[in-house]
C-alpha cells in the first residue's frame, strides 16, 4: 500500500515538472495548447451524451488504464469513458438525453423540445433533437449515418469558410478573421447569415474553432469543435482582445450577436474504403431570438430545408470536385495546410479497421 502511495505521488510529481517544463519553455504555446484540450474535453463530455456513439463504442478500446488528463486538462479518453458516467458534469446539465442527477419533491418545469427527421434522400436520414432552455440558450442534437462523401472533402468543405455561401443558404458573409501560426485548424472565424425569422434583420457569429485528429481513440474520427471567444480588454480603456486578437467590430449594425456556446462535430470515415463518412453534432448557444419567433412549424421547416440544401450542395460539389474551388485548393494545399496529412491518415485508419475485421 506505501509502495503504491508513493509510486502515485511520483507520477504525479513527474507530470506536474513535465507541465511546467513545457510552459517555461513556450508559454504562449502551453497556454493555447490547455487551451484547446479543455475545449475538446468540454466537447467530448457534450458528445458522449450523443445517442448511438456510446453504443457503438467498444468495451475493449475503453482503455481504461489510459490516462484521462492531459496536461492538467480532462479529456475522455472514449464514448464509454466510465469517468463521464461517475462524474455527472454539467453536460448532463443540458444534454437533451440526459437525465436529473436527483430525484426532487418540487415539480419540476416541463421541458420545450421538438423533434425533427427527415431523409435527404433514399437510404440517407437526419435525426434531430432540439431543446429551449429558459435563459434563451437552445442545443440540437443530429446524425446522419454512412453519407456518400469522403471525409477529406467534408473537411475541406468545413475549412473553406469563405465558400461557405456556395453550400449554406442565407448566408451572407464568412470568412477567416485570424489563423494562429501553430495550426492552420486554429482559427477565429465570423459567419453573417440573414434566415427568414420574422423581425430578425440577420445574426451574426463570431468562433473559435479548433479541429482534432482522433482516428486512433475509440472516439474513431475527426473532431471539430467550436466556442465562442471570451472578449476580455487587458487595461481599462484598451479594446477587447481574446488570445492577443482584437475583438472585430460588428458586421454591420443591427444584427442579433450569437453566442455559441459549444458546438462539435465528430466525422467518422466508413465503407470498405472509407469513402462514406457519418457525422455526430452537438451544438449549445444563444441565437439572442425569443422562442416566441421560432414557431416549431417554422423550426421543422428551416431545419429540413438547410439540411437537404447543404447536403445536395455537397453532392453536386463532390461529383465535379476537382474542377471546383475546393478542388484547386485542396490540389494547392501550401506546407502549412493539414489536407496532405489528413489524406493519409484516413487512409490509415481504415486499413487499421479492415485488418481489425480480418
Amino acid at each position: 500500500s506505501n509502495n503504491s502511495s508513493n509510486s502515485n505521488k511520483h507520477s504525479k510529481n513527474s507530470k506536474e515538472r513535465s507541465k511546467k517544463a513545457i510552459a517555461s519553455r513556450d508559454p504562449a504555446f502551453f497556454e493555447a495548447v490547455q487551451l484547446q484540450l479543455g475545449a475538446l474535453g468540454t466537447a467530448l463530455e457534450r458528445l458522449s451524451q450523443h445517442p448511438g456513439l456510446a453504443d457503438d463504442d467498444e468495451p475493449a478500446l475503453n482503455n481504461s488504464g489510459v490516462s484521462e488528463q492531459l496536461l492538467g486538462v480532462f479529456v475522455p479518453s472514449s464514448p464509454s469513458s466510465p469517468t463521464l458516467k461517475v462524474s455527472g458534469n454539467s453536460v448532463g446539465e443540458t444534454s437533451p438525453k440526459s437525465s436529473p442527477k436527483s430525484v426532487s419533491s418540487k415539480k419540476l418545469p416541463s421541458r420545450d423540445t421538438l423533434e425533427v427527421s427527415f431523409d435527404l434522400d433514399e437510404g440517407h436520414r437526419v435525426n434531430a433533437f432540439l431543446e429551449f432552455f429558459p435563459d434563451g440558450t437552445a442545443s440540437i442534437e443530429w446524425s446522419a449515418l454512412e453519407l456518400p462523401v469522403p471525409l477529406t472533402y467534408i473537411q475541406c468543405l468545413i475549412q473553406e469558410v469563405d465558400l461557405l455561401d456556395t453550400i449554406v443558404p442565407f448566408i451572407v458573409n464568412s470568412g477567416c478573421l485570424h489563423e494562429f501560426p501553430w495550426n492552420s485548424a486554429d482559427r477565429i472565424l465570423r459567419v453573417v447569415s440573414k434566415p427568414p425569422i420574422p423581425f430578425v434583420p440577420g445574426m451574426e457569429a463570431v468562433a473559435q474553432r479548433f479541429a482534432f485528429d482522433l482516428l486512433d481513440t475509440p472516439w474513431k474520427g475527426l473532431c471539430l469543435v467550436e466556442c465562442s471567444p471570451d472578449w476580455k480588454a487587458e487595461k481599462p480603456g484598451q479594446p477587447p482582445t481574446w488570445r492577443s486578437v482584437k475583438k472585430p467590430a460588428p458586421y454591420q449594425s443591427g444584427l442579433k450577436d450569437v453566442d455559441v456556446k459549444t458546438v462539435v462535430a465528430l466525422g467518422r470515415p466508413c465503407g470498405p474504403t472509407g469513402q462514406w463518412t457519418s457525422v455526430y453534432f452537438n451544438g449549445c448557444g444563444n441565437l439572442k431570438v425569443p422562442r416566441s419567433l421560432l414557431p416549431n412549424w417554422l423550426i421543422r421547416q428551416l431545419v429540413t430545408l438547410i439540411g437537404r440544401f447543404v447536403y445536395q450542395r455537397a453532392l453536386e460539389i463532390v461529383n465535379k470536385f476537382d474542377t471546383t474551388e475546393y478542388g484547386k485548393r485542396l490540389a494547392n494545399a501550401g506546407p502549412n495546410s493539414f489536407y496532405p496529412t489528413l489524406k493519409s491518415r484516413i487512409k490509415e485508419h481504415v486499413e487499421a479497421q479492415a485488418r481489425e475485421i480480418e
